[in-house]
């Protein structure tokens, strides 16, 4: 995961559902059926969990087809009905792209706090705020980035974690914090990993010296 990208992680979620969602969520609603009156209560979890990844997966093909007004509807059933899903997450995530394009960086990061963390999976939450920091990096507001990640682990991304502090620490001039982090990063990336080059790049400019030869 230390060489997977935290919007990379989410677009392999959004492709996985795009390609599967349809037949996952016909068996899943067949299964329930079948069940018929037999635990009711107990199976509505499941049914929510069914009805938000078809708004999801409704959401997803209408962005794709360029359909904004309707992308937008789905999506705020999704942070309305169904706030504490990955879904929700996975919303705000594509939403704080769109608007970091559109130069709207502040209202990105309003998509991204908006997100309630509480039940969501510790690598989802680690994906927003990671998310967040480089909004926050994108507006220059370095101290702020090293604030949100500030005593968090980010156990499934480490080398990003580090690298986005490295990048913040480098940006006020804080060479030697900078060194640091990137030393902590490039630790955490494997020699084949695709962002390792950039990673060696930032460090030496922070004045780290790489050695000649590289443990493989």
């Amino acid at each position: 995961m230390d060489q997977i990208d935290e919007y990379e992680q989410g677009e392999r979620v959004r492709a996985w559902l795009k390609n599967n969602g349809s037949s996952l969520i016909t068996g899943v609603a067949l299964g329930l059926a079948a069940l018929g009156g037999w635990n009711w209560w107990q199976v509505q979890g499941e049914v929510r969990k069914v009805e938000a990844a078809a708004e999801f997966l409704a959401f997803t093909r209408a962005s794709e087809a360029g359909e904004t007004a309707k992308a937008a509807a789905h999506a705020q059933v999704l942070r309305q009905d169904y706030p504490k899903t990955i879904y929700s997450a996975l919303v705000a995530l594509a939403d704080a792209r769109r608007l970091v394009d559109e130069g709207k960086g502040e209202e990105a990061l309003a998509a991204l706090d908006g997100v309630a963390r509480e039940g969501l999976d510790p690598a989802t939450v680690e994906v927003l705020d990671l998310r967040a920091a480089r909004v926050l990096a994108t507006l220059g507001r370095h101290e702020d980035v090293l604030k949100r990640l500030e005593g968090k682990a980010f156990a499934g991304n480490a080398g990003t974690a580090a690298e986005l502090r490295g990048d913040a620490h480098l940006a006020l001039g804080q060479r030697e914090q900078a060194r640091e982090a990137y030393e902590a990063a490039l630790a955490a990336l494997d020699l084949a990993a695709a962002t390792r080059g950039m990673v060696e790049m930032k460090f030496t400019e922070a004045g780290g010296s790489l050695p000649d030869n590289p443990e493989a």
